[in-house]
């Protein structure tokens, strides 16, 4: 760590209380409870991100991986938004609108560049061996000098996911130091992820009534966040661990227990995020989407289902 760098453990802190201001003092309590090390590592090839009752590991790569990433998934929602939208509406397939769209694979290739560059990044050495995308800004800017709308958007979306994998770790702390860690360790894993998202969508009513926004708008929006962080979570593991392995269930199971019993109307705008994200990631494995025309919320479900 350099003078200009902050201290890991205080950065953490203050992003997984950022992203649940409405439980700062249990989040609070929690730390000092536990009071884990944040320990920074150097690991070529793959990305660390771990835990014991002592401390979370983590490359110093992350941030910059995760937020390359998010910012490609808000590229997602540009891509493939309109399609999910219009099959719904005129009873058409994905396929024929993908076929038929001709500034698609302009669109496309943006996304996929992008990919491409967090991709780069996780497999090099150190971060400064990797292009940084000129479009798209630092995980360290100031988020009140982004002029574009939906960067701030991005920016706060990606944040949220950011602190999802926190959180994630941060209760294989608590399990390890209660000595309540599962011999399976997949079923560990899975509920770290369900304890994750039950912490940052639990008490979204006391969060709206002090900001004078509905539970759902908020709920919406915390909820993008775990969809942004499945996309992450299926970047970061290695492709041949995506139907799973001895420590983690397959990456749909997964994305399953992120997503599922989202208590949002079918018709809300976050099932038209989660289906765009959810094709981005079959479009750039080039898995056909054979599904008939349906309702964003159906579909996302089919696709992390079939994923």
């Amino acid at each position: 760590m350099t003078d200009d760098q902050p201290d890991p453990k205080v950065a953490v802190k203050a992003v997984m209380a950022g992203a649940t201001p409405e439980r700062k003092d249990e989040l609070a309590e929690l730390w000092a409870r536990y009071d884990p090390a944040v320990q920074l590592a150097q690991t070529p090839g793959e990305i660390t991100l771990n835990a014991t009752k002592d401390r979370i590991e983590i490359d110093p790569r992350t941030m910059d991986v995760f937020w390359l990433i998010g910012f490609s998934g808000w590229r997602a929602i540009e891509s493939y938004s309109p399609h999910v939208i219009l099959s719904a509406a005129t009873n058409q397939k994905l396929a024929d609108l993908f076929d038929c769209d001709h500034g698609l694979d302009e669109a496309e290739r943006s996304y996929r560049e992008r990919l491409a560059a967090a991709q780069a990044l996780i497999k090099a050495g150190d971060t400064e061996s990797v292009a940084w995308p000129t479009d798209i800004p630092r995980p360290n800017c100031d988020r009140s000098a982004l002029n574009d709308p939906q960067y701030k958007v991005a920016f706060d979306l990606t944040t949220l996911a950011v602190a999802y994998t926190l959180f994630h770790e941060f209760r294989h702390v608590m399990l390890d130091a209660d000595d309540e860690r599962h011999n399976d360790l997949r079923e560990e894993e899975l509920s770290c992820d369900v304890w994750a998202r039950e912490f940052m969508t639990a008490r979204l009513e006391a969060y709206g009534d002090q900001h004078s926004h509905s539970y759902q708008k908020v709920l919406r929006k915390r909820s993008m966040g775990l969809v942004l962080a499945s996309l992450i979570l299926h970047e970061i593991t290695p492709f041949y661990e995506h139907g799973g392995s001895f420590a983690y269930f397959s990456v749909g199971d997964r994305l399953r227990a992120i997503l599922s019993n989202t208590n949002l109307s079918d018709n809300d705008h976050f099932w038209t995020f989660a289906a765009s994200m959810l094709v981005g990631i079959y479009r750039q494995k080039r898995i056909p989407i054979e599904t008939e025309p349906t309702s964003a919320r159906l579909l996302a479900e089919y696709l992390f289902s079939k994923l």
